[in-house]
């Protein structure tokens, strides 16, 4: 399932195109649209039966769309959306695993110079995934993230960012692993835990 090909560019797609006329009717309230990348180090989880499932480190593509709420001279908060998605293996197992994100998010603003800003935010949404240790399509995730935006002029700023993302796993499915006695048929039981992804991020923002 190639969710990035199919799910993530047209999603930009439209919430730019939801965005942008909003922008552009009121100059008061901006739209800041904000291009990633970045690396992610997953955690890992243990499963019954001393199965560890420890997903490798990968690169990631994102964008994050974004408006000012409670604006004041040197504070103001954010609400917007960002997806982002990732694709990894997982050792032990065979076939890739894709990882695609969905979170609303909100966050504080506040100006350190007259061209640097940092902030700090929440965000709640879902994950599509595509394991192979996992039947489940769906997940519910959160996360937190912080970073500073570096004004380069009024309508472009440079990201930096860390972010932490957590999925909840809670399922039981047989697939294909490694042991020490060669590949075969394993049941793998996660009983109400959850997959952390630590990341850091570069981004561009453009201001409408």
């Amino acid at each position: 399932m190639y969710l990035y090909n199919k799910y993530l560019l047209p999603l930009i797609v439209i919430f730019s195109q939801l965005y942008l006329p909003a922008a552009q009717a009121n100059t008061s309230q901006p739209v800041y649209i904000t291009p990633y990348w970045g690396y992610t180090f997953p955690d890992n989880i243990d499963a019954k039966g001393g199965i560890k499932i420890s997903p490798e480190k990968s690169d990631l593509i994102g964008i994050t769309i974004e408006s000012d709420y409670g604006k004041q001279r040197d504070f103001n908060g954010r609400i917007g959306f960002t997806t982002q998605h990732l694709k990894t293996s997982t050792k032990n197992f065979s076939g890739d695993d894709s990882f695609t994100f969905f979170h609303f998010q909100a966050s504080s603003h506040y100006r350190i110079v007259s061209k640097l800003t940092s902030f700090i935010g929440l965000s709640l949404g879902g994950t599509l995934t595509d394991a192979s240790w996992s039947n489940q399509d769906v997940l519910l995730s959160g996360g937190g993230f912080f970073g500073s935006d570096f004004f380069i002029n009024p309508n472009i700023r440079i990201r930096l960012e860390a972010r932490w993302l957590a999925s909840r796993v809670d399922g039981k499915t047989s697939t294909r692993c490694k042991t020490d006695s060669g590949t075969q048929d394993c049941e793998i039981n996660i009983d109400n835990d959850w997959l952390s992804f630590y990341q850091t991020n570069l981004g561009i923002s453009f201001v409408f």
